[in-house]
């Protein structure tokens, strides 16, 4: 059975730019997106470590700063280098909080 906890408002999360919270240990990026979709990444790009809380969001896509990798905030897939991924988490709004899946 999943286990859903609070991990912010949704009011905290400006469209399109990320926030990084921390969860068990594990740093994890949230994004809201212009169209009210919320999505939850790890805050670590594969490449070198860099954290995607501050990357660009575009056409549900973040593209890390440091060197350009993208990533599908859904899939976790990257859009530019076949076979990478990183982790996605199941999440859901409830009352005006973000829930995540832990």
């Amino acid at each position: 059975m999943p286990h859903f906890i609070p991990v912010a408002a949704l009011s905290e999360l400006s469209e399109d730019s990320g926030k990084a919270i921390r969860v068990n240990n594990e740093v994890i990026a949230l994004f809201k997106l212009q169209n009210g979709e919320v999505f939850a990444v790890e805050n670590s790009c594969p490449h070198v470590g860099a954290p995607l809380d501050n990357g660009i969001v575009e056409d549900k896509a973040i593209t890390c700063l440091w060197h350009g990798w993208s990533f599908d905030l859904l899939t976790g897939n990257s859009t530019n280098c076949p076979g990478v991924k990183i982790k996605t988490y199941p999440i859901k709004i409830q009352d005006g909080q973000v829930w995540l899946e832990v």
